[in-house]
Order: structure tokens, then C-alpha cells, then sequence
């Protein structure tokens, strides 16, 4: 009997260890499953957000757009203007290297007839202007699309001082060598 009450002790002891052992994990389960559920529904509602920002941002981008194409008229393209051909200009630049600079130029107008007839009767002042404005430049001032549009638009500048009957619409370079 001496044995057996050793092992009855010993269940009871297991028994007990056992018993707290599993209310342990019992009690801290519903805990574990809820964090669980918690962590769930969180992504959940966090995959939802942003579903929900996507598409409203989707949507006002995709109004933008639309307005913005719907801003845009489109309008047929101005007739072309008459225009009156010049000479060729062969000039040099200023530097201390010298460059040569040939350049063919129409002037753009709208088509008039008192406007024709002064460009004809002052051929020669806007040779005289055109050469002043070339002899001035450097390389540096003409290398480049932006310094060329910038000559045609002082060149403009330049002959509508002068004109009476109407004014030149556009310059334009027929021909443009730099070497």
C-alpha cells in the first residue's frame, strides 16, 4: 500500500499540474483568439480604407481628365499670310574669330495692298536694319533655336517701328547658314 499511495500522490500531483497547466492556456485562449479577431478586422477594415481612398482618388483624377479634355477647342488653323521676300544677308560676326552668317528672310503679313507697296518702297531700309542687326551679333547670339527666334522676333520689332500702313505678322528664316 506504501506504493500505491506514492502513485496516488503522484497522479494527484500531475493531475494538478496538468489541471493548471491546461486552465492556463484555456484563460489565455478566448484572449489569443480575440487579439487574432482584433488583428483581423483590423486588415479588414484596412483593405477597405484603402479600396475606398483608390477609387475616390481614381474618380477625381479621372474628372480632371475629363474636363481638361473638354477645355480644349479645336479651331482650324489661321490662313496663311501673304509674305515679302528679301534679299540674302551675308554678314560676319563680331567675334574675335569672325563667323559668317547667310541668311535668306521673308516677311509674314497679313495680305493688304497699301502694306505690299510700302514693304517694296523700303527694300533697301530694311537691308540696311537687318544688316545692322547681324553685324552686331556674336556666334553665342544666334547658335541656338531660342537665340534664332529671338532674331526673328527683334527683326519684327524692328520693321514695325518704321511701317505705317500695317505690321509684319511673322519673320522667317528661309535659309540660315552659320559657319
Amino acid at each position: 500500500m506504501g506504493d500505491d499511495e506514492r502513485n496516488v500522490v503522484d497522479i494527484d500531483d500531475d493531475e494538478e499540474e496538468t489541471g493548471a497547466a491546461s486552465e492556463a492556456p484555456s484563460s489565455a485562449s478566448p484572449s489569443r483568439i480575440i487579439k487574432i479577431l482584433f488583428y483581423i478586422v483590423g486588415a479588414v477594415i484596412l483593405v477597405l480604407l484603402i479600396i475606398g481612398i483608390s477609387y475616390i482618388v481614381t474618380k477625381n483624377v479621372q474628372e480632371q481628365k475629363y474636363v481638361r479634355e473638354q477645355a480644349i477647342i479645336v479651331a482650324p488653323p489661321p490662313p496663311p499670310l501673304a509674305h515679302f521676300d528679301l534679299p540674302s544677308f551675308s554678314v560676319t560676326t563680331r567675334d574675335a574669330e569672325p563667323h559668317f552668317i547667310k541668311i535668306t528672310i521673308a516677311l509674314g503679313y497679313e495680305d493688304s495692298i497699301e502694306l505690299n507697296a510700302e514693304l517694296l518702297r523700303r527694300t533697301a531700309q530694311f537691308q540696311h536694319i537687318i544688316n545692322v542687326l547681324l553685324s552686331g551679333k556674336r556666334f553665342e547670339d544666334v547658335d541656338t533655336v531660342e537665340d534664332k527666334i529671338n532674331l526673328s522676333e527683334e527683326i519684327k520689332a524692328h520693321i514695325n517701328m518704321i511701317l505705317m500702313s500695317g505690321k509684319i505678322k511673322e519673320v522667317y528664316f528661309r535659309e540660315i547658314v552659320i559657319n
